[in-house]
């Protein structure tokens, strides 16, 4: 059994009086079978701490995605989070999760979420049914948490097997596949972001790895190279061994390759393909937006979330997630 370093359910009682104090939960993942991309996203509006902001993405293999952002608590509970129209709910901690939506968004091409927000229009039902099952071990970060100030002092990953069902419209897609959730409490602030990327990759030989990597804008240093390599259940730490960060949004589909360094070895891991692919926006002090929010002066600060096909060590075949904050303005909002 997994020891879970936090709470897995969500804050009660009276909440911090630290400034920015978030909470958030996510699941991030694709499915190389049905071509489908996940990013689902639910974290307290900081402008009233009892109501959850949640920012579904839907990375579709036609190149659409289906996104939405919505406030509310309509569907919180003790059990898990909810928005209007989103619910999380941890039905065994540390072992079993499930993510349900039920409401209407925008269907868009991947490419218009980089030239803007997502605007209002015409929407399309979804629906999703998901299960998160684990027995893997759980990634800690909060030995990081203190070193900046985007990332959580609290946060936890974990890789896991989603199954279920997404329905978008008239399409109907069968999930089954392996992911990664996450769950972070603290403060949190994306003023001094510079870049970041956050990766999680799975491998035909039972390998799977996890990183996140940051720069801070204030000094345009490396604040953080954490990574862990997973072997079936057990976890690893491991060195990140990072190149080329991303450092222009037109850039996004060049590809990137990186080592791990553990115990009992050294993994070499390079992109062979970008399949799908999403953008979003952060603001500071910390909010998020399908699309990019615009801002004056240059380029905002841009949230890709893209699904991959890897390759370990010039052999094994794989796929993966990468999520990269590429340098740009980070809007400040009142």
């Amino acid at each position: 059994m997994p020891q879970v370093p936090v709470n897995e359910f969500p804050w009660e009682g009276d909440f911090p009086t630290t400034p920015n104090w978030s909470e958030n939960f996510l699941l991030a993942g694709q499915d190389p079978k049905s071509g489908v991309g996940f990013w689902l996203h639910c974290g307290r509006w900081r402008h009233d701490l009892t109501m959850w902001r949640e920012t579904v993405v839907m990375r579709l293999p036609d190149g659409t995605v289906a996104a939405q952002r919505a406030i509310g608590n309509a569907r919180a509970d003790k059990a898990g989070p909810g928005g209007p129209h989103y619910a999380i709910r941890v039905v065994e901690p540390g072992r079993k999760l499930t993510y349900s939506y039920n409401g209407g968004i925008r269907r868009v091409p991947a490419q218009s979420m980089r030239e803007a927000l997502v605007p209002d229009g015409p929407r399309t039902p979804m629906t999703y049914e998901l299960t998160f099952e684990s027995d893997a071990d759980v990634w800690d970060l909060h030995k990081v948490g203190g070193l900046q100030d985007f990332l959580p002092a609290g946060h936890i990953e974990q890789i896991g097997r989603v199954t279920g069902t997404v329905r978008v419209g008239n399409d109907v897609y069968r999930i089954d596949t392996v992911a990664n959730r996450d769950h972070s409490l603290g403060p949190r602030d994306n003023a001094d972001l510079l870049n970041h990327q956050w990766h999680q990759g799975y491998f035909e030989n039972g390998i799977s790895f996890l990183l996140f990597d940051a720069m801070t804008r204030s000094d345009g240093k490396v604040v953080f190279s954490e990574a862990v390599v997973n072997e079936g259940d057990k976890l690893y730490e491991a060195k990140l061994e990072m190149g080329w960060r991303c450092d222009d949004a037109a850039r996004d589909r060049e590809p990137i390759s990186f080592k791990l360094h553990y115990e009992k070895g050294t993994l070499e891991i390079e992109t062979v393909e970008y399949q799908t692919n999403s953008y979003l926006s952060l603001t500071s002090p910390n909010d998020q937006y399908v699309g990019v929010y615009p801002s004056e002066g240059g380029k905002t600060l841009v949230l890709t979330e893209q699904s991959v096909r890897l390759r370990l060590n010039g052999s094994v075949d794989g796929y993966g997630c990468f999520e990269r904050t590429i340098n740009g303005i980070v809007a400040p909002e009142a």
